[in-house]
């Protein structure tokens, strides 16, 4: 192998170890501190709801 496949290789294998898969929700898990902005422009914010059953919809669009 070159010496630049060589590096590239080594570079990409570093990434990879740094990677750390996501770890989802389960059932009664307190929900992580978060905001998001509305469609209609308000934000809302995790702690303002506390103590509350929240339910969130995400609508996905190009």
């Amino acid at each position: 192998m070159s010496r630049i496949s060589t590096c590239a290789s080594f570079l990409m294998a570093l990434g990879l170890l740094g990677a750390v898969p996501a770890k989802a929700q389960d059932v009664g898990d307190a929900v992580p501190t978060f905001s998001l902005t509305g469609l209609d422009g308000k934000t809302y914010a995790s702690a303002n709801y506390e103590g509350s059953v929240l339910a969130l919809y995400y609508l996905g669009h190009n």
